[in-house]
């Protein structure tokens, strides 16, 4: 008996260190591609439109609380989601782009994004996750970075302020987590399906379509207008779409 429990404890820790390896050797290849996830320590924050009343799927405000996890500095760029197509036989996404680089990805539908940000071992942010980060926590920005309307464009690629096309990421500001693009550039798919937040005490009421196919977008792309990368806008597209201003940020538990 003692020699097959030794021989039991062999292979489990055998087996973790090969995970971890395996691990290690990722974590390796998103360097090298610019890949960087950021902590978040997540808190209580009231989600929702506090500013204004000029969208009512962002009401009604109400509390949540987020748990601690990782979010990606960056929107996933051209370079990283080329990366995955040599790991995975996808097809590259705008093949004839040649200064790709740092440049976001665009046009890839929901499933496409779920399915790489589960391959480096994420996974798609829950809408709690994205404002949270977006405005700053508790500090509740109608912007990421800033307050301000007139400072917006610092912080915000958008319509005004953007050429037809989608640009390389960290080209604007940072907001107060040190996150680049969370406003603008291309919006963001959201793991969640689309729903109208519910009056307390109240469950949830889903759109009504087949199989609930319409998913959440967030943080506006380089053609929306200014006010569509609040923090607080809400969005959704059906989960097949993959249009030129949809991309994608991962995020991760916090174990």
């Amino acid at each position: 008996m003692k020699h097959v429990l030794s021989a039991t404890v062999w292979v489990l820790l055998t087996v973790l260190g090969f995970s971890g390896c395996a691990s290690s050797r990722l974590n390796a290849e998103l360097k090298t591609i610019g890949f960087e996830w950021v902590p978040i320590e997540g808190g209580p924050f009231s989600m929702g439109d506090v500013y204004f009343d000029d969208n009512p799927d962002s009401q009604p405000v109400h509390p949540v609380h987020v748990s601690p996890f990782f979010i990606s500095k960056y929107e996933t760029t051209l370079e990283q989601y080329d990366w995955f197509t040599t790991k995975t036989g996808r097809a590259l996404i705008f093949p004839e782009q040649k200064d790709r680089g740092r440049r976001a990805v665009s046009n890839i539908n929901w499933l496409d994004s779920k399915a790489f940000c589960e391959f480096i071992g994420g996974r798609l942010p829950t809408e709690n996750e994205w404002e949270f980060a977006a405005s700053g926590g508790t500090l509740k920005q109608m912007y990421p970075g800033t307050n301000s309307e007139e400072e917006a464009p610092e912080y915000a690629r958008f319509i005004s302020n953007s050429l037809a096309e989608v640009f390389p990421v960290g080209t604007k500001k940072p907001n107060v987590y040190g996150l680049y693009d969370m406003g603008g550039n291309v919006a963001e798919w959201i793991g969640e399906f689309y729903e109208y937040y519910p009056d307390p005490g109240v469950a949830p009421s889903w759109f009504d379509l087949p199989n609930r196919e319409l998913r959440i977008v967030r943080g506006g792309g380089f053609s929306a207008d200014l006010s569509i990368t609040r923090t607080y806008w809400r969005s959704g597209t059906l989960g097949r779409v993959a249009t030129a201003g949809i991309g994608v940020r991962c995020a991760k538990n916090r174990d």
